[in-house]
């Protein structure tokens, strides 16, 4: 991988919630909450070369998840997850993830998310999250 994330401000940390094939997990501070990151490789790749759709439905749901975890204030569900695919993920490349509450209820929190690549769109995303309440 040619990018260099920690260069670029984003700072390493370990995620056991996700799959050791995601490889590398990154955290960027930013002025509208932060970002996450992720560098993919060969073996996350599909049998056309590129990364798996489900390696990147994965991190959306679990970016947004832990954006919807900090709106509610406690532990949250996925009721609602709908994908769209934009753009083909190339191995080697490093996704970044970035997620927005877009309304919250006492009951569900409303998000949309973004996975992109080289600055392009890959993912778009938006779902709703049971709010299951504290841990």
């Amino acid at each position: 991988m040619s990018f260099d994330p920690e260069s670029q401000g984003w700072q390493r940390f370990d995620d056991p919630a996700l799959p050791k094939v995601m490889l590398a997990h990154w955290l960027k501070p930013e002025s509208e909450g932060f970002a996450y990151g992720f560098e993919t490789s060969e073996a996350q790749a599909n049998g056309h070369g590129m990364v798996h759709g489900g390696i990147l439905a994965t991190y959306m749901d679990h970016t947004i998840g832990r954006v919807a975890r900090l709106a509610a204030g406690g532990r949250v569900a996925t009721i609602q997850l709908d994908l769209h695919y934009v753009a083909a993920g190339r191995p080697g490349q490093f996704i970044e993830a970035r997620a927005a509450v877009v309304r919250r209820t006492r009951s569900v929190v409303f998000l949309r998310g973004e996975l992109t690549a080289d600055g392009k769109a890959i993912l778009s995303a938006s779902g709703i999250w049971k709010i299951l309440g504290q841990p």
